[in-house]
C-alpha cells in the first residue's frame, strides 16, 4: 500500500518508523545558552527585588528599633521627672506642715477669746442665730446675691441694729 504524509505523519501499513533527526550541535547549544541567558536575566531581575525587600524591611526593623528606644528614653526622662517633682511635693508639704504647726503653737487661742469677749464685748451666737446652710461637697461658700430679707433681719440684730 502506499503511504501518503499527512500533518507531519507517515500512514500506511508499511511504514518505517522515523527517528527523530537530531539538531546540530551547534542549534542545541544556542537554544540552550539562549534558556541559560533568560534564566539569568530572570534569576538577576528576582535578586534585585529580593534584595530590594530585604533592604527595605531592613530600614524598617531599624527605624524601630531607633523609635523604640527614643520612647524608652522618654519614658525613663517622664519617671525621673516625675519622681524629682514626687520630691518636691513632700518637701512642700513638710514644709507647709511645719508652718501650720508653728503657726498654731504662736497663737493662744483662750487669750485670743479672752480679748474678744471682754474687751471687744464679743458674744457667743444664740442657737435660734445661727443659720445653717449645705454647701455639698465644696470646702467653701460663695455668695453671688444678696441673702434673703429674713436672713439680713437676723443679720442686723446680731449687729444690734
Amino acid at each position: 500500500m502506499a503511504s501518503k504524509k499527512k500533518y507531519g505523519y507517515v500512514e500506511g501499513n508499511t511504514v518505517r518508523k522515523i527517528q527523530p533527526a537530531e539538531r546540530p550541535r551547534r542549534e542545541r547549544r544556542s537554544a540552550e545558552h539562549r534558556n541559560r541567558q533568560a534564566g539569568k536575566e530572570k534569576v538577576q531581575y528576582t535578586n534585585l527585588l529580593y534584595t530590594f525587600f530585604l533592604a527595605a524591611a531592613a530600614c524598617m526593623v531599624l527605624w524601630s528599633c531607633v523609635r523604640y528606644l527614643q520612647l524608652q528614653a522618654e519614658t525613663t526622662s517622664h519617671v525621673k521627672n516625675i519622681a524629682s517633682m514626687e520630691t518636691q511635693l513632700e518637701e512642700l508639704r513638710k514644709e507647709n506642715d511645719d508652718n501650720y504647726t508653728r503657726i498654731m503653737t504662736s497663737m493662744d487661742l483662750d487669750y485670743i477669746r479672752d480679748v474678744a469677749i471682754n474687751e471687744l464685748g464679743m458674744v457667743y451666737a444664740e442657737p435660734d442665730q445661727v443659720i445653717l446652710y449645705d454647701n455639698g461637697t465644696q470646702d467653701y461658700v460663695r455668695q453671688s446675691g444678696e441673702l434673703p430679707e429674713e436672713e439680713s433681719s437676723l443679720a442686723d440684730q446680731i449687729l444690734g441694729k
